[in-house]
């Protein structure tokens, strides 16, 4: 079999995708499925309401225990746009949404020993990235935070949960290189499934 000399991919991490009920999808990918949910995430403004949630269902591959789907929704997204609308000409109030059923990114998980060399690889073959590492955020500590550098490699510090790299393919599709670090092992996972109506209570 031939190898990758350049990167040393560890296997797939997840695949993000965009849906229109977080709750009707935890009922579906956890409850009708099985999938564990391993992690959950929430979004939020400057205001401090939501806007969004993340949620990571486990594939049940035991060789790569953290492959997942990653799933997001967005409040006040594509979906509540009116049906006589043509997607996605039209952009919904949440400017981070995505049109429903859309892949957010490709993410591939490497050793985060390694992205300081894949930064530099990257910048000695004039491919354009963005390096961010994501720490919780003092101030809010539900909320995650990033520390974003374009085009360098910027190094983490104690608490960092992790350490992404992004670069975009030749037809616009966006590709991660993901490091979980330590204290990813202290997110709360602590989120209620959303939709654009009222919250659904869950014991997921």
């Amino acid at each position: 079999m031939e190898t990758n000399t350049g990167f040393d991919f560890k296997g797939l991490d997840h695949v993000a995708l965009i849906v229109n009920d977080m709750a009707a999808t935890v009922d579906f990918y956890h409850g009708k499925l099985g999938m564990p949910v391993l992690h959950t995430l929430e979004y939020f403004d400057d205001d401090d309401e939501l806007v969004g949630q993340h949620w990571f269902f486990g594939v049940g591959d035991p060789s790569n225990p953290e492959a997942h789907l990653a799933m997001f929704w967005w409040k006040d997204g594509y979906q509540t746009l009116p049906d006589e609308v043509v997607q996605p000409t039209a952009k919904p109030a949440n400017h981070r949404a995505a049109p429903v059923g859309s892949m957010l990114h490709l993410n591939l998980r490497v050793d985060a020993d390694r992205i300081e060399e894949y930064c530099t690889r990257l910048a000695e073959m004039d491919v354009p990235f963005r390096h961010a590492v994501r720490y919780f955020d003092p101030d809010r500590p539900h909320v995650m935070r990033a520390v974003n550098k374009f085009n360098e490699y910027g190094p983490h510090t104690e608490g960092a949960l992790m350490s992404s790299v992004y670069v975009t393919d030749p037809s616009g599709i966006q590709i991660e290189f993901n490091a979980w670090l330590s204290g990813w092992e202290k997110w709360p996972n602590t989120a209620v499934p959303r939709s654009n109506e009222a919250p659904v209570s869950s014991d997921a």
